[in-house]
């Protein structure tokens, strides 16, 4: 995927792309200054719009770029059932395994639940004759004529990508090992992916399913990567690991599953690095785009989880803990069949897009706003993407026509049904985890973030919503802000004791030490975590290395999380996780000599406005260009602000002020 001949040591220009469901963000970052730029994407062909993105930000052709991306290719291909034909092999016995899963139901009143397929339907699995013990004794060892009779089994299936998960392999994983090798020699240019070397943990159902994911999505990603690589020329492309750090170019071509949340990602850094400039303990990640709406819970420490899930199956992979719903931009409201009406979560996407785009006819989120006077026809990309407000105002009415609605209150309906969605989303992440969303701030990014802050802050009684610079290309900031990062996990299954802990801080060290060579020279952090469980439980938590007193840390974490700690109860050791990371750059301040020279300061903002009609009637709407704004300055709503990259409503009751890195919304009683 890079160029071996290039490093971005050599200073090259840094770019951040993020590819969404319905536009391209890029950010070209350069010695603390930022280029952005907007455009639609290309969901046919992705690449396209990346490709046209770098060109517009390149200061001259062949400028050496260091290039970081975050893309849905791999996600959207597990989610659309679109993979390649992948072979997964495992011990005899055991091929149903990945079917069959955990005893857990997700809705425990569904009289007929079900379960997602695994990608790996059962024609495809293999099973090889050999079995060891927990501790990695052989009770049944592999022999060569069995690892030859893989091998013809595997070949006569016509792989595209192999998977091979063994019974206690993170503990002896030789085996798999073994396997991988007969079988790259036998079928040259396959992917093989081993489970131990993918994700080395206990929990054969986890593993393997991550195994497999892995497999079935890496000639995607190398296929995609080395079409941009090559197109890119003077540069290097690299992908963001799904838990922040950016992932060295082998990796991601061996084990691209670990950036398959690369995208949300970048917006989650990009929260922390805002939460580190403005000194907060902790906020709520909004990202609303035109497809879906991504919130996160950024707080002190790790901002990730290893219990992640795609199309219901699991995917215990580092990654940040992001919960996802199908509310957007181009989500389409609908009349259901019993005359309510729904938003979502089927979204227009890019094609054919939202009624005001020109091509679609359904009614969305944008399409409301729009109706409403919330967008203008020259508001997005600051009018370098005209829209036609008629259009959605036609679509409403026939919505409305449906409902018996007037058509203002059909499209105030959809904006309402939408909060409500990502209200819901919100506790999932704050008060289901009891945490007061009361004290945690709301900061809103993505396309569409800033024209439901206010609204769902107040909602859950949030103490305020920040907008940040640039919110429409806010995760695309945060891959420009990445920095790189190597991951080091080894499974372990002991007791805890005072003697063994010496021992496992020792193995830690060992693991940070190896993790940072990785990254070569230059100045790194180290963190290492060992996941802890009481004997007899099925998974763990994680507890920092940091911590003085492991039993104690785990038992208080264990409360807080389950509500109880079995004092008595043995706990044991299942994993150790090291991470070194390289610094990223820190969230740029507006410069100075760009901000407006009248009104600086606080203080009320004379800045000009300007006036809207609604498109379906009702008082004009006052609209102001944020870059107009001076620092300090404080807005009264009602208002709209607009920018380049997305647009913030200011219902009335609230305020405004201009801030460094953000706009901060509160109601003025607040």
């Amino acid at each position: 995927m890079g160029n071996p001949c290039y490093s971005p040591s050599f200073m090259a220009t840094r770019i951040g792309i993020d590819t969404g469901g319905t536009f391209t963000d890029v950010v070209r970052w350069s010695r603390g200054h930022l280029l952005v730029h907007k455009l639609p994407s290309t969901p046919e062909d992705p690449g396209r719009a990346v490709l046209a993105g770098i060109d517009a930000v390149r200061s001259k052709p062949g400028e050496a770029v260091d290039v970081v991306h975050g893309t849905t290719v791999a996600l959207n291909a597990v989610l659309q059932g679109r993979l390649p034909r992948t072979v997964f092999v495992t011990n005899r016995g055991f091929v149903d395994l990945i079917e069959i899963g955990r005893q857990e139901r997700t809705d425990l009143y569904a009289l007929e639940p079900e379960r997602p397929a695994p990608p790996v339907p059962r024609e495809l699995r293999v099973e090889v004759a050999c079995r060891r013990s927990e501790d990695g004794t052989a009770q049944m060892p592999l022999m060569r004529r069995e690892v030859a009779s893989v091998v013809r089994r595997v070949k006569a299936l016509r792989p595209e990508s192999i998977a091979i998960g063994l019974l206690h392999s993170p503990i002896y994983p030789k085996d798999e090992q073994t396997l991988a090798r007969a079988l790259r020699r036998a079928l040259p240019g396959t992917h093989v992916t081993c489970s131990a070397e993918l994700w080395p943990a206990l929990g054969e159902y986890e593993r393997f399913s991550a195994a497999i994911l892995n497999a079935a999505v890496a000639p995607l990603v190398s296929n995609y990567t080395s079409r941009l690589q090559q197109a890119l020329g003077r540069g290097e492309l690299r992908l963001l690991r799904s838990s922040t750090g950016i992932l060295p170019s082998a990796e991601a071509l061996e084990f691209p599953a670990r950036a398959m949340f690369s995208g949300p990602a970048g917006g989650v850094l990009a929260t922390q690095r805002l939460c580190e400039a403005l000194r907060l303990p902790r906020a709520a990640a909004f990202d609303m785009g035109g497809t879906s709406t991504d919130v996160c819970l950024v707080q002190p420490g790790r901002i990730d989880t290893d219990q992640g899930q795609i199309a219901g199956l699991p995917l215990p992979l580092p990654s940040v803990d992001v919960h996802t719903v199908g509310c957007g931009g181009g989500s389409i409201a609908y009349c259901d069949r019993g005359g309510a009406l729904r938003v979502g979560p089927i979204s227009a996407g890019a094609v054919p897009g939202p009624a005001c785009y020109g091509v679609g006819t359904e009614p969305t989120v944008t399409d409301a706003h729009v109706a409403l006077g919330h967008l203008g026809a020259d508001t997005l990309l600051g009018g370098g993407f005209r829209i036609d407000p008629d259009r959605s105002v036609r679509a409403i009415e026939r919505l409305a026509k449906k409902l018996g609605l007037t058509p203002r209150r059909t499209a105030g309906g959809i904006l309402e049904i939408a909060d409500v969605a990502m209200t819901r989303a919100l506790m999932r992440i704050t008060g289901e985890r009891a945490v007061d969303p009361a004290g945690v701030p709301l900061v809103a990014y993505g396309g569409a973030g800033g024209l439901h802050a206010a609204a769902l802050s107040a909602q859950l009684g949030m103490p305020a919503a920040l907008v940040p610079i640039h919110p429409g290309a806010f995760s695309a900031l945060g891959l420009a802000l990445a920095g790189e990062s190597v991951e080091r996990v080894e499974a372990v299954l002991e007791l805890w004791s005072p003697e063994r802990e010496r021992a496992w801080r020792q193995r830690a060290d060992l693991l940070c030490r190896a993790a940072a060579q990785s990254l070569g020279t230059g100045k790194t952090t180290r963190t290492a975590r060992f996941r802890l469980r009481y004997r007899g439980q099925g998974s763990g938590l994680l507890v920092e290395a940091s911590r003085t007193d492991l039993a104690t840390t785990f038992a208080r974490l264990h409360r807080e999380r389950f509500g109880f700690a079995a004092a008595a109860a043995p706990i044991e050791l299942v994993q150790i996780v090291a991470r070194a990371e390289r610094p990223g750059h820190a969230l740029p301040a507006l410069q100075a000599d760009r901000l407006p020279q009248r009104d600086r300061g606080a203080g009320k903002t004379t800045a000009l406005a300007q006036r809207r009609r609604s498109p379906l009637g009702g008082k004009a709407i006052r609209f102001l260009r944020r870059e107009d704004l001076p620092l300090g300055a404080t807005i009264e709503g009602p208002c709209i602000l607009e920018e380049a990259t997305a647009t913030t409503r200011l219902p009335p009751g609230w305020t405004a002020q201009v801030g460094t890195w953000a706009l901060q919304l509160r109601a003025s009683n607040g």
